[in-house]
């Protein structure tokens, strides 16, 4: 082997080993990116768009099986094709439900509840039945058993056992246990979003118990209907038009139940009540009434009431299926013939006949598309799968193959790389004069500044703490190919130590000032200083030699997690956001602002305390976040970011850090980055 072989070879496995690193930051970014897009097309409701886009990514490797699954099942349920939904949904249980990793339980919380209420909706209670309690005996061994999906599938079983009469206290403890989890998400952040939860859960029992005529069981879950309504209202973000839509449901709901109890006359007057709304003047509010109208015998009213039908079936572009045919004509057919009313039963006959023929044709023809496109998408699957397996075994064959080549080369020229290693040095040098010479001033620039970048990226960490009761998550967006802003934390015993910067100006300056910020944090963290302490050294630091007068604001944590105790220092950067304990979101009063590192070296910075921070949470952030801009130059401002962290509250902090980063995006709608963006979410439970 000669010398420049020797020397190339060396070159290549130093690339090798340097390029791990890079590659699973790039792969990360490229990762957010596609769920950016695919949340983007979610907001849209391109369900198409979803499908595609979630097709690519999957095949690049930017989704997981688990992932893509829950997306094109969402999709396709969304476009009534329900059979494709199940096949997905029913893949991407499989996919993840051995897994313990944080997203992939996540993926099967979601697919299983979604899974369920699909089940729920066709009438196939058995099968909803069994993927709800395989999903809630999972998540609850996971301690998993405070999302909402976990609430929701609590809700189904009980309704579903309802359906099939089982043992009633069975079904009372699982309706009761999801109720009051919803009610315990109330008491934590009493919003109206969280009224709309517990008040869609409370319909789903009503409906199912009144659906069964169990009306003696229905009065208290009406009671707690109607609390749950006045509760909303107080809100101050409630909606007067949905209040009274819940508001009419709960009183001919109520009519309904006290009717099949033989309490004519409070039904009566809860029917007089329901009339009272503005929702019983929309075409929705008199078709709704049908059923209290038919239990109580009151024929002429309900076929005054189903005139409307019509214009329902309008004003939600609702055709004539099959399905439709049963529970809309059929019904107007029933109640004009009862009401006497021949001539408009006989019109209504008329009407299902003409449409019966292409109903049926329909369905017939539905079913074969929809069951030809499963079978297609099933033989894809198994071949798409048996590439993957083949794709794996090459791979692994020609990784080991690499590993053995790499190795035997590396043990051959270790013993003669000292003797060498001057020899290679001066190669090096002499190619780098060469290409000074040789390459344009642009293409010098160009790669100092990915060097810059790849410093950059190594400095700021991509992994977070794993301890039990700790979410931290962060992300940072250079505005330029190198930015100024920083994070980092570190974990030292019981204490976890972490910061948010922003240094002054933009580019290579900015960042290499950066890298000795960030390098003087950690190391005066591992000495066990206080976030004051390391404020004042740093600044002595940075002070030193100063000529171009940069300086860095910083807001500097200590959390001791065995006393929950949070130790700050402020040096001049934006105050975070903290969630409070009557569940609002405000930014922090911080007494002490100090000023920024690295101005004046003589002073002395004072830090704060919060004594307990138990169940809360808190977001940092540099001002490329509340001064990101649109096209029309506005910024995001700090009352969006309060909205957006409270629609998110119930997220772990990498969702809620990306939910940010993808409202900014849409935000500024095409306009240009205009300052690095960098965002810090951190919890204790």
């Amino acid at each position: 082997m000669t010398r420049r072989t020797v020397f190339y070879f060396s070159l290549l496995l130093l690339t090798l080993l340097a390029s791990c690193g890079e590659s699973n930051d790039y792969q990360a970014n490229q990762r957010r990116e596609a769920e950016d897009m695919v949340f983007a097309a979610y907001k849209a409701k391109d369900y198409p768009r979803i499908i595609s886009l979630v097709d690519s990514f999957k095949a690049i490797g930017n989704f997981s099986e688990g992932k893509a699954c829950y997306w094109l099942g969402y999709s396709y349920d969304r476009m009534m094709q329900k059979r494709m939904a199940e096949l997905y949904w029913r893949t991407g249980i499989a996919a993840v439900e051995n897994s313990t990793e944080d997203e992939d339980v996540r993926v099967y919380a979601g697919i299983s509840n979604r899974l369920t209420g699909l089940l729920s909706t066709w009438g196939e209670y058995e099968a909803a039945l069994k993927v709800a309690v395989s999903a809630v005996e999972r998540l609850r061994s996971l301690k998993c058993d405070t999302t909402s999906e976990y609430t929701n599938m609590l809700i189904y079983i009980g309704c579903c056992q309802a359906r099939f009469g089982l043992n009633e206290n069975q079904i009372n403890e699982k309706m009761e246990e999801g109720y009051r989890a919803h009610l315990n998400y109330i008491e934590k952040h009493p919003y109206a979003v969280f009224y709309r939860d517990a008040i869609v859960g409370v319909i789903n029992i009503c409906y199912t118990l009144l659906d069964i005529g169990d009306y003696e069981q229905a009065i208290p879950w009406l009671d707690r209907f109607g609390k749950l309504i006045d509760g909303y209202l107080e809100q101050e973000d409630a909606q007067t038009d949905y209040a009274d839509k819940q508001r009419a449901r709960y009183h001919i709901y109520r009519a309904r139940a006290l009717e099949g109890l033989g309490r004519k006359k409070e039904a009566a007057q809860a029917y007089a009540e329901f009339r009272k709304t503005d929702f019983f003047q929309t075409a929705e509010g008199k078709i709704l009434a049908s059923d209290y109208l038919q239990l109580a015998g009151l024929w002429q009213e309900a076929a005054d009431n189903f005139t409307s039908m019509e214009t329902l079936m309008k004003e939600y572009g609702v055709d004539y299926s099959l399905e439709n045919l049963q529970k809309m004509l059929l019904k107007k057919y029933e109640v004009n013939k009862k009401a006497g009313r021949i001539d408009t039963a006989q019109a209504v006959s008329v009407k299902i006949v003409e449409h019966l023929d292409s109903a049926i044709t329909l369905a017939r023809l539905a079913e074969v598309r929809e069951g030809t496109a499963v079978h297609q998408k099933e033989l894809e699957m198994s071949q798409e799968n048996e590439r993957y397996m083949h794709q794996q075994q090459v791979e692994r064959l020609a990784v080991l193959t690499a590993l053995i080549v790499l190795l035997l080369g590396y043990n051959i020229v270790r013993h003669r790389m000292q003797l060498r290693l001057k020899k290679a040095h001066n190669d090096l040098k002499t190619a780098y004069d060469q290409l000074e010479k040789t390459t344009t001033i642009k293409e010098r620039m160009e790669s100092e500044l990915r060097i810059a970048s790849d410093i950059q990226r190594s400095m700021i960490p991509h992994v977070f703490p794993d301890k039990d009761r700790l979410d931290m998550y962060a992300s940072m967006t250079p505005a330029k190919e190198v930015g100024g802003d920083l994070y980092n934390y570190l974990l030292k015993d019981d204490k976890l130590y972490f910061c948010i910067g922003d240094v002054s100006g933009k580019g290579v300056p900015a960042s290499l000032f950066m890298t000795t910020a960030t390098r003087g944090f950690r190391t005066l963290a591992s000495m066990g200083k206080s976030p004051a302490e390391i404020a004042t050294r740093m600044n002595i630091e940075l002070s030193e030699n100063n000529e171009t007068g940069m300086f860095v604001t910083m807001f500097i944590c200590m959390f001791d997690t065995k006393l929950g105790r949070m130790e700050y220092c402020n040096a001049g950067h934006n105050p975070p956001v903290i969630s409070n304990a009557d569940g609002t979101f405000s930014f922090l009063d911080v007494k002490e602002t100090n000023a920024p590192i690295g101005l004046w070296p003589e002073l002395e910075f004072k830090g704060e305390e919060i004594d307990f921070f138990h169940d809360r949470l808190m977001l940092l952030y540099t001002d490329g976040l509340n001064e990101a801009e649109n096209q029309q130059q506005e910024q995001y401002g700090e009352d969006r970011i309060i909205k957006m962290i409270t629609a998110h509250y119930n997220n772990n902090s990498h969702d809620i850090v990306e939910a940010l980063k993808a409202d900014t995006n849409l935000f500024r709608d095409g306009a240009e980055q205009n300052d690095d963006l960098t965002i810090l979410a951190f919890r204790y439970t």
